[in-house]
């Protein structure tokens, strides 16, 4: 079994909501876990270890267990084989809130599972239309959010020497280069509430740049389509969210600024 710690909130829960069945599809086992406070940023991790907060959710495989517990009773679960770190999204885009937060945290998973790699798991930008109260701090544009972010997390990779999980990458690339998601032509937003990913197609892009980067496994042959609530994805527009993760992944693995 390969197991996953993630350092984040609610983006690294969408992450991993398909992340388990995607991998069971190549026979791969696969446990993750997040310590949850929605909209955690390095700094508030950092001060909830420090105080021993118990007020963390325990998300597993991207299922909230209904249990509560503290961050290092989370850590504690397992020897990590891969640990992943996401900046709170509204301070994604300002390089102040990475240093020295994300190296402490980085230090701090390493006394417990010396062995771990660690990953930049980079985030996205909001919707074009969010009504996220403090989008103004990236004048409520996109691209704007989308550059600030990109380049924080290009700096987050450098200051823990880990290489970065695209995900934001491939979100911005689909809303770009792919009809079905060109939300401001009439097309599907990957966002079900302007900045969380939708439960089917948004997660499962999230989902699959996490298992591609980490695996390298030929996603093209991935048996896996996600189902929600009775609906089931697209089997034509799977493809083409797969063939979008292959060229933006493979393509930053020559990328000498990572």
């Amino acid at each position: 079994m390969i197991k996953i710690f993630g350092v984040g909130n609610s983006f690294t829960e969408d992450a991993f909501t398909w992340l388990s069945e995607i991998a069971a599809a190549d026979g791969i086992e696969i446990m993750t876990v997040v310590p949850f406070v929605g909209g955690c940023t390095f700094k508030r991790h950092l001060d909830k270890i420090k105080s021993d907060s118990n007020e963390y959710d325990l998300i597993v495989n991207g299922k909230n267990t209904g249990k509560k517990l503290t961050f290092d009773e989370a850590l504690a679960m397992e020897d990590w084989d891969f640990v992943t770190f996401n900046q709170g999204s509204v301070q994604s885009g300002r390089p102040i809130s990475y240093f020295p937060y994300l190296n402490e945290l980085k230090e701090h998973i390493l006394k417990h599972s010396p062995n771990v790699k660690p990953y930049i798991y980079q985030t996205w930008a909001y919707e074009t239309d969010a009504t996220h109260p403090y989008y103004y701090v990236y004048n409520n544009s996109q691209k704007e959010m989308w550059i600030r972010a990109r380049d924080c997390y290009h700096f987050a990779s450098r200051l823990i020497d880990a290489p970065i999980i695209p995900v934001g990458e491939v979100i911005q690339y689909l809303r770009e280069n792919v009809a079905e998601f060109d939300y401001q032509n009439g097309g599907m937003s990957l966002n079900r509430d302007g900045y969380h990913l939708t439960e089917i197609y948004g997660r499962y892009v999230a989902g699959l740049t996490f298992y591609f980067s980490l695996f390298k496994n030929d996603i093209l042959k991935n048996s896996f389509i996600p189902e929600h609530n009775g609906v089931k994805a697209d089997p034509i527009i799977i493809e083409k969210i797969k063939n979008a993760v292959y060229e933006v992944v493979n393509n930053r693995l020559d990328d000498d600024d990572d």
